[in-house]
């Protein structure tokens, strides 16, 4: 007679090629017992070591049968009779099926299987186990559907804490160019970790700086990787070919990127502060104010282009304006100005062009005023978007 109820690994766990992505790295129960075993042997060994929630049933060749639950096998034996009617049988009587899959199948494999399955109306996942195996189909250990599920969260919000320090590095890195006649004041607030908003400013030189705000489509993983994308293709562009064909470009790499999939909004500019004339593009953002002396000015004419990787062979229409001294510009995402209260009322842009003005006008910067007045503003209500914000005083 023979059980094997160790926790540390199987004896068959070694003959598994190890692959860094292999559904066998996540194995967690080792206990086989043998199919002529009695159920009470079995329970009697179970009570000793209560971290073993499940074993496999193994034959002769150690190759797997099914499991026993821990949790099912006490609720039957805890029925009337139960000792008596179950106790001296074999455990393949009480044994149930579970998925097989070979130790060195890839992780995400596994899922998308169980995932499709799951669709299908198969049963309970919480306390469902999968069996592995090694050659000649060999036991090399169990898991529960749980622990790939726990691995898989660990798995995305590692994944979104490396995106979100990817995007604190990118805005970290942008250009310092405020200097004589202007300055510029940058911010991003992100609101799940990482998000789909980002600024982009560089230095030209000769008194002259590129600055780009972008909104792209949808949240999460995805949209960081559209931003990593745009993010390093303005990095390295030159812009020797002035803003309408670094947009054309842009456009032509998400689209061959991410095929029409994904795209972003975005306000485009170059700034001469020699000639105070500042040329810029809006692509389907929209979310652009001009000051001058107390009056706002939409730039509603500037929205005529369409998003960038929506469609290609753009051809992006890009406007010229000339700066007087007090001029001031504002570009920012919906995210701000859509931002409810407890009371459902929005933050809307008549409050962010008022905070606009006292930045002009005062000492401190727009941020400095911008984030205490939303985190008052909307007190305990959850941040809904991400917000991001360049304002420019000339």
């Amino acid at each position: 007679m023979r059980m094997d109820l160790a926790n540390e690994g199987s004896p068959n766990e070694g003959q598994v090629r190890s692959y860094p992505n292999s559904i066998q790295k996540l194995a967690r129960y080792f206990g086989t017992v043998f199919r002529d075993q009695t159920v009470a042997e079995l329970a009697d060994l179970l009570d000793r070591d209560r971290r073993i929630f499940a074993v496999c049933v193994v034959d002769g060749l150690s190759r797997p049968l099914g499991i026993i639950r821990r949790d099912k096998l006490f609720l039957l034996l805890g029925k009337r009779f139960g000792w008596d009617l179950m106790g001296k049988r074999m455990v393949l009587e009480i044994t149930e099926e579970a998925p097989v899959f070979s130790g060195d199948t890839n992780i995400f494999t596994v899922s998308q299987f169980l995932s499709a399955a799951f669709r299908e109306g198969e049963p309970e996942t919480g306390n469902s186990f999968m069996i592995l195996t090694g050659p000649g189909g060999m036991f090399t250990g169990m898991l529960s559907f749980q622990d790939l599920s726990n691995y898989l969260v660990d798995m995305t919000n590692r994944d979104i804490a490396m995106a979100s320090l990817l995007q604190e590095r990118f805005l970290a890195s942008a250009d310092e160019v405020s200097g004589a006649g202007f300055a510029v004041n940058a911010w991003s607030l992100p609101a799940k970790g990482v998000g789909g908003d980002f600024y982009f400013i560089k230095n030209l030189g000769g008194g002259r700086f590129f600055a780009a705000l972008c909104d792209v489509s949808g949240k999460g993983i995805a949209a960081s990787l559209v931003v990593s994308m745009a993010w390093g293709f303005l990095r390295a562009s030159a812009i020797k070919e002035g803003l309408s064909g670094l947009i054309e470009n842009l456009n032509s790499s998400i689209i061959s990127t991410f095929h029409m999939e994904k795209y972003l909004t975005g306000f485009f500019m170059i700034y001469d502060s020699e000639r105070k004339r500042l040329h810029f593009a809006d692509m389907g953002h929209s979310h652009s104010v001009f000051l001058r002396d107390r009056a706002f000015h939409k730039l509603e004419k500037a929205n005529v282009n369409l998003p960038v990787g929506i469609e290609p062979g753009i051809k992006p229409v890009v406007f010229r304006l000339g700066i007087q001294t007090g001029d001031a510009l504002l570009v920012y995402t919906d995210g701000i100005t859509e931002q409810d209260n407890p009371q459902g009322e929005e933050f809307g842009d008549e409050r962010l062009l008022d905070i606009a003005v006292q930045s002009r006008s005062g000492e401190k910067n727009l941020d400095e005023i911008l984030l205490p007045a939303l985190e008052n503003f909307r007190k305990n209500t959850p941040q809904r978007d991400d917000m991001t914000c360049l304002f420019f005083r000339f």
